[in-house]
């Protein structure tokens, strides 16, 4: 009897432990297809009671995971979700884009624009051709601001998505801490916690495709994560990640860094640190990198397009004039005063001409030996080095008020019944800063933009600054990733300075180890971050300095933050006037021949194409650009440097796209690996189970087969 029960208990084992596996294995062939599944496995174990076997029992499920494949897949996961966010983005911007071969991009544009003035060489007179030719330019400016608004359209996009993307990681971390304590609590009754587990792994899973992440084990079997660089998202108490995305981006918007905060017991929260510095790849990462580095770098090597298109054009513009010419110029506020050295070099001639475009009056002014004259006579001296003295001495030639500064704006007004034009000497031309009176003043701009088309002051060192004694520039050094790594505030009331140079001085001690600032020869206050500090660029969102009455603050004047120079690219557009006369158009130069001089021929005629030829000769010239963005310094022409800029745009779209494709052939593979480990086998299954059943018919024969053997002893007895 005592053998029999033996048998009897063992083959009941066998029954137990079979069943299990059939229960497993048959959950396991129901969620073949279910997403995220690991396939469950069942063992087996020897029960032994006084060391003699008593049957069989079947050891808790265990899910078939390789752990190191599984943090491989969720690695490449954030990789692919990083270059899918940045793919999603360039293709956006390249649809709106445009092609190059349908000629309709800025490149073809300014291409259109060269060859209509081009064909004024032939009738600069002609109505049609110069409405023509002013449209081009239109079209040219309109294209310009028309990528420059997509572009920073596309930056509020990303940051919407930013956003976004935080609130599914926040509820994501919270369903891993809500399983945490459920886990650990099943674990320690050794229930089965599988399905738990699988539900972790998913939400971790889904996590990084956001940002790129570690796990940890904790006690008890919950699970920590932190990010690739160690910054913790969830470990004994949970973490939120908080960020609102701004509304309205603008050139000059930083954006706020996303804050983690920690939530303590008690419910209150506690900000413990940023999010952007400790993650290196996801779908957030793409987003940042998008937002906060290449579109703007993007923006930047439009803006420097941009600005020497407007400055080349505008230099030959302002030494020709419209037939009949103006009586009035009014320039731009450059922020000089009446007061500063005027620092012009070479000569330059000023005239009035009647009705009839015959000269009346001319003054060259000779700023190299210090002297005016007027029509040809004696010269006279300046009486000093200032601009104020430059216009005293204009002034007193042409015995009326035509020059004037207000507000930082230089005005040359024509005696009534006359108009004025202005010529560079062509043996010794005028020049500040390597720009013309004209030029540099902006009398007779053709072309315009948010922020000037160049930060070349032509202060010297030795200069007063201008500043007076009150004001606060704030100036801040800014990383890709929002991090502001070194802020400065000069004080013009405890700064001690006095020149250009003591503002260069106190920079550079400022900022000695993060940045290097000098003034160059033509005035242009430069800031050059550190070599290993790649990508960081410069922001003055907070400056009340003010130079005398120009309304030019100093980060404003010298151009010192990034938004400058990306504001190059924004409200371009060709001067009103022109747009709705073309004949206001400069094509003519002034005439100082023998016979004009005598009155014996106009000083401007209409036929003139020295202006048309001056503007042809633009496309020919070889200009320096600065770095911009992701493009070296280079020695280009204007319509070379545009095909670089398109070829650029271009090129970030396709490395995404080459990167995106590249990271998900690798997750393809890895994903594969880990299902052929983890996933379920259809046929594999089948087979096991159909050995359970044969196993579990057989130990359901043997109960059979001692009932039978107990019933024969049971009749034996009776």
């Amino acid at each position: 009897m005592v053998s029999l029960d033996s048998v009897l208990r063992t083959g009941v084992s066998g029954l137990q432990a079979n069943q299990v596996a059939l229960n497993t294995t048959s959950n396991n062939i129901a969620n073949v297809n279910t997403d995220g599944y690991v396939k469950r496995n069942v063992g087996f174990e020897s029960k032994v009671l006084g060391g003699n076997p008593v049957g069989v029992s079947a050891s808790p499920a265990t899910r078939a995971i390789n752990r190191f494949l599984v943090n491989e897949e969720r690695t490449v996961i954030a990789q692919e979700k990083r270059f899918e966010s940045m793919k999603l983005i360039h293709e956006q911007f390249q649809s709106l884009l445009g092609s190059p071969k349908d000629d309709l991009t800025f490149t073809g544009q300014l291409d259109r624009a060269f060859r209509e003035i081009t064909g004024l060489a032939v009738d600069p007179s002609g109505a049609v051709p110069r409405v023509t030719a002013v449209n081009k330019l239109k079209d040219f400016s309109d294209e310009i601001n028309r990528v420059s608004k997509l572009l920073q359209d596309l930056r509020r996009d990303a940051d919407v998505r930013i956003e976004q993307a935080l609130a599914k990681i926040n509820s994501e971390i919270n369903v891993v801490s809500q399983l945490n304590p459920k886990i650990v609590k099943g674990l320690s009754l050794g229930d089965d916690t599988t399905t738990l587990i699988e539900q972790r792994d998913i939400s971790i899973k889904k996590l990084s495709e956001f940002v790129d992440i570690t796990t940890f084990e904790m006690d008890g079997g919950a699970i920590g994560i932190t990010t690739g660089r160690g910054q913790v998202l969830l470990d004994h108490l949970d973490r939120k990640l908080d960020y609102s995305s701004v509304g309205t981006i603008t050139s000059s918007t930083e954006f706020e860094q996303i804050k983690i905060q920690k939530i303590n017991t008690d419910g209150t929260t506690a900000q413990v640190d940023v999010l952007d510095p400790f993650i290196t790849s996801g779908s957030v990462f793409g987003l940042l990198d998008m937002r906060d580095v290449q579109i703007p770098n993007m923006l930047l090597s439009l803006g420097e397009l941009s600005s020497k298109v407007i400055d080349k054009f505008n230099s030959v513009h302002n030494n020709s004039s419209p037939v009949p010419p103006p009586a009035l110029f009014t320039g731009r506020n450059v922020g000089l005063l009446s007061t500063d050295n005027h620092n012009f070099t070479g000569s330059v001639t000023i005239g009035t001409v009647n009705a009839n475009n015959t000269l009346v009056d001319r003054v060259l002014i000779d700023f190299t030996n210090g002297t005016v004259s007027k029509n040809g006579g004696a010269a006279a001296a300046i009486g000093g080095n200032t601009i104020n003295n430059v216009i005293t001495a204009v002034n007193a030639q042409f015995g009326a008020t035509a020059l004037s500064l207000v507000s930082g704006k230089l005005s040359l007004q024509a005696a009534t019944g006359t108009g004025v034009a202005i010529l560079q000497d062509t043996d010794s031309p005028s020049s500040r800063a390597g720009r013309g009176f004209a030029d540099y003043f902006g009398l007779n701009d053709l072309l315009q933009s948010n922020s000037p088309s160049h930060f070349e002051t032509g202060f010297q060192g030795s200069d007063a600054h201008g500043f007076g004694s009150t004001g606060v520039m704030t100036l801040d050094l800014i990383g890709p990733r929002g991090q502001n790594i070194k802020s400065f505030n000069f004080d013009f009331a405890t700064a001690g300075a006095t020149t250009f140079e003591d503002i260069v001085n106190s920079l550079n001690s400022a900022f000695t180890g993060f940045a290097t600032f000098s003034l160059d020869s033509n005035g242009k206050l430069s800031g050059t971050p550190a070599a290993n500090l790649k990508n960081y660029h410069f922001s003055s969102n907070t400056d009340t300095s003010l130079r005398g009455g120009t309304n030019k603050s100093l980060s404003n004047l010298f151009g010192l933050a990034r938004s400058s120079k990306i504001d190059q690219a924004f409200g371009v557009s060709v001067r009103s006037d022109i747009i709705d006369n073309a004949t206001n158009l400069s094509l003519a130069q002034l005439d100082l021949s023998a016979t004009a001089l005598a009155g014996n021929a106009p000083a401007l005629t209409v036929g003139d194409n020295r202006g048309v030829k001056a503007f042809q000769n633009i496309s020919d010239l070889k200009i320096t650009f600065n770095e911009a963005g992701d493009i070296s310094a280079t020695t280009k022409s204007l319509q070379e440097y545009a095909a670089m800029v398109l070829s650029d745009l271009s090129i970030k779209a396709e490395e995404a796209e080459s990167r995106y494709k590249d990271s998900s052939a690798l997750k393809a593979e890895l994903s594969a690996r880990v299902k052929n480990d983890s996933g379920v086998n259809i046929d594999e299954e089948l087979a096991n189970m159909i050995l359970f059943q044969n196993a579990f018919n057989a130990s359901a024969r043997l109960v059979a087969t001692t009932r039978e053997m107990f019933e024969e002893l049971l009749s034996i007895a009776r």
